[in-house]
C-alpha cells in the first residue's frame, strides 16, 4: 500500500496541488449532481409547466366541445413521440398524491375551470418504461433529439382529467431526467479539471521559480562553491527562506574566513619560537640530544603545516570547472607511474564530464593512490557510472586491508595504523581525512571496504548533476 501511495502521490508541488484540486472538483461535481438528481420532482414540474400541462388543458376542452364519437380521434391526434392520450371510462388507480403531484393537480384544475366534473389526478413516475407511457399501443423505442434512447433515461407524468359523464381523459407525457453521468456533466468536469490543472501548474511554476533558485544555490553552497547573494523574489514565505539562506551563507563564510585568519596567525606565531628553538638547539654540545631536539621541532613544524593543509581542503575557494574525469584520473596515475610506482588505470572508463573543482579533486585522488601504493604495493584506478546521476572512482590495492572496525576510524585526522609511527613511512594521518573532506565538499561520499581476494578498495561516489 505504501508503494502504491508513493506512486499515486506526485513528488512535485504542482502535481500534488493539481491532484488535490481535481479530486476536490470531482467530489463537488458528484455532490452537485446527486443533489440535482434528488430534486427530480422539481425538475419534472418545471418541464411540465412548459408544455404538457397546456396540451392536457387544450385537449380536454376540445373533447368537451366535440361530439363523443370524435373523442378517440382527437386523443390520437395529440399523440406524439413523447406523449400519448386516450379516453376511457375507467378512472385512474386510486393513490395518494405527493406534494408535487397535488400542486400540479390543483394548477390543472384551475386552468380547466368549468371543464370536467371533478378534480384531476396526477402521477409522476421516474421508473417507468415506454410500455407504461402508452398502454393502448407500445411503439418501438426511438432516439430523441439528444440521442438518448427513450425508455432508458426518462420519467413520465400521467394526467387523468374527469370529463362529462363517466369518461376520463388520460394523457401521459415523457420527461427526460438528468442522469448522474451524462455527456454534458462529463464534458463540464473534464474542461474544469483541465483548466484547473493548467492554471495550477503555471501558477506554481511561476511562484516557485525563486524556490528552485534557492535549492540550486543551497546545493552549490553545500559543495563549497562561492554563491552570490540571492535576490528576494517570489511569495513572502519563499522570500523569507531566501533571506535566511543569504544570512546563513554570510555568517558561515565569515566564520570560515575568521578561522583561516586565526590559523594563519597561529602558524606565523609558532614559526618564530620554533625557529628560535632550532637555533638554540644547534648550541647543544651533545650531538645525540641535539638531533633529538631538532627532530621534535621538525615534527611540530610538520604538524602545523599539515593542519593548515587540512583546513584549506575544507574551505577552498577554487572555481568550479567541467573536466573529463577519465583524463583527470589518468593524469594522477601517470604522476605516480613516472616515478616508478606500480599504478595503473582501467582500460574502460565512465566517459563522463564532471563539474568539479579539479585541483581539490586531484588532491583527494592523489592521496588515495598514494596510500594504495605505499601500503598496498600497487594502485588500480577505475572509473564507472552505476547510475545516470552518479559517477564512481575506485582505487584498489593488494595490501593487507583493515579490520572492519578500522574502516571508518581511518578517516579521522591524525589516525595512523602504520606500526612504526614514522612520518617517512606512515605520514601524518591526514591523507584520508583531507580526501573525504574534499569529496564531501563536492556533494559526494568516500568509503573504504575490504576486497574479497585481499586488499582495500577506496571508492569515491560523486553526483553528476
Amino acid at each position: 500500500m505504501r508503494r502504491l501511495a508513493r506512486f499515486l502521490w506526485p513528488r512535485s508541488l504542482a502535481g500534488r496541488l493539481v491532484l488535490l484540486l481535481v479530486a476536490t472538483l470531482a467530489l463537488s461535481q458528484l455532490i452537485l449532481v446527486i443533489v440535482l438528481q434528488s430534486e427530480h420532482d422539481n425538475i419534472v414540474v418545471d418541464i411540465v409547466r412548459g408544455q404538457a400541462l397546456s396540451q392536457t388543458v387544450t385537449l380536454a376542452r376540445l373533447i368537451e366541445t366535440m361530439p363523443a364519437e370524435d373523442a378517440d380521434r382527437l386523443a390520437a391526434a395529440f399523440g406524439s413521440r413523447g406523449a400519448c392520450a386516450w379516453v376511457a371510462s375507467e378512472p385512474p388507480e386510486s393513490r395518494e398524491m405527493t406534494r408535487a403531484e397535488d400542486g400540479l393537480a390543483r394548477l390543472l384544475q384551475r386552468r380547466l375551470r368549468a371543464t370536467g366534473a371533478g378534480r384531476p389526478e396526477v402521477h409522476i413516475a421516474t421508473d417507468g418504461s415506454w410500455e407504461r407511457l402508452c398502454p393502448q399501443r407500445a411503439p418501438r423505442p426511438r432516439r430523441d433529439a439528444t440521442g438518448v434512447v427513450e425508455g432508458k433515461s426518462f420519467g413520465m407524468v400521467a394526467f387523468s382529467v374527469p370529463l362529462s359523464g363517466t369518461r376520463w381523459l388520460h394523457m401521459n407525457t415523457v420527461v427526460v431526467l438528468p442522469g448522474i453521468w451524462n455527456r454534458p456533466t462529463l464534458l463540464s468536469f473534464l474542461i474544469s479539471a483541465l483548466a484547473v490543472s493548467l492554471v495550477t501548474i503555471a501558477g506554481v511554476r511561476l511562484q516557485t521559480r525563486s524556490l528552485r533558485s534557492l535549492a540550486d544555490a543551497s546545493e552549490r553552497f553545500g559543495r563549497g562553491e562561492t554563491v552570490e547573494a540571492l535576490a528576494l523574489r517570489g511569495p513572502a514565505e519563499v522570500a523569507a527562506a531566501t533571506l535566511a539562506f543569504n544570512t546563513m551563507q554570510q555568517r558561515l563564510s565569515q566564520f570560515v574566513r575568521d578561522r583561516m585568519r586565526l590559523l594563519a596567525a597561529i602558524s606565523h606565531d609558532l614559526r618564530t619560537p620554533l625557529t628560535t628553538l632550532r637555533l638554540k638547539a644547534e648550541f647543544v654540545d651533545d650531538q645525540e640530544v641535539r638531533a633529538d631536539i631538532v627532530a621534535t621541532i621538525d615534527e611540530l613544524v610538520a604538524i602545523c603545516e599539515a593542519t593548515l593543509a587540512f583546513t584549506r581542503a575544507e574551505a577552498t575557494s577554487e572555481a568550479t570547472q567541467t573536466v573529463d574525469l577519465d583524463a583527470l584520473c589518468a593524469d594522477v596515475v601517470e604522476e605516480f607511474a613516472s616515478v616508478g610506482a606500480d599504478a595503473q588505470i582501467a582500460d574502460e572508463g565512465a566517459d563522463v564530464l564532471l563539474a568539479c573543482r579539479p585541483v581539490a579533486l586531484r588532491r583527494a585522488l592523489r592521496n588515495l593512490v598514494d596510500n594504495a601504493v605505499r601500503y598496498g604495493r600497487r594502485a588500480k584506478v577505475t572509473t564507472l557510472r552505476p547510475s545516470p546521476a552518479t559517477v564512481c572512482v575506485r582505487v584498489e590495492d593488494d595490501g593487507p586491508g583493515l579490520a572492519e572496525d578500522q574502516l571508518e576510524q581511518a578517516f579521522q585526522p591524525f589516525v595512523r595504523f602504520e606500526p612504526s609511527r614514522s612520518q617517512e613511512t606512515g605520514g601524518m594521518g591526514l591523507g584520508l581525512a583531507i580526501a573525504r573532506s574534499i569529496v564531501k565538499a563536492h556533494g559526494g561520499e568516500l568509503t573504504l571496504s575490504n576486497r574479497p581476494g585481499g586488499g582495500l578498495t577506496a571508492e569515491i561516489a560523486l553526483p553528476t548533476a
